[in-house]
């Protein structure tokens, strides 16, 4: 009996931790997704042409980042039952955000600029 409440007081705290990475990341992807399509438009009109340019280079991995991690949130608020253990679920998101993530950083990495 006092494991399963230990249980439901751990779930109870991990979900309210979830929740409020939910409400940051969503934040952060809205203040990202507006400087990286912000950038991208300036491009695309010529002004501003070296500051855009460095920053739609530096904003795309943290833009990718928080939109995954948004996600990600969301998924396992939705997978998950408080009286039930998740720990498998945990890892296995976690995996799939490393896994995109270093993804990402060696086609940014191995994939050269193409200079305009």
């Amino acid at each position: 009996m006092l494991v399963k409440i230990q249980v439901a007081v751990y779930n109870f705290v991990t979900m309210k931790t979830i929740e409020n990475i939910k409400k940051v990341s969503l934040i952060l992807f809205i203040i990202t997704g507006i400087a990286h399509l912000g950038s991208s438009i300036l491009i695309a009109n010529s002004l501003y042409l070296k500051e855009a340019q460095i920053i739609n280079k530096i904003m795309d991995i943290p833009f990718i980042l928080t939109g995954l991690l948004y996600g990600f949130a969301s998924l396992r608020i939705a997978l998950s039952k408080p009286d039930k253990n998740h720990k498998k679920l945990d890892i296995l998101l976690l995996v799939i955000i490393i896994l995109v993530l270093v993804g990402v950083m060696l086609i940014n990495l191995i994939i050269p600029d193409v200079a305009q």
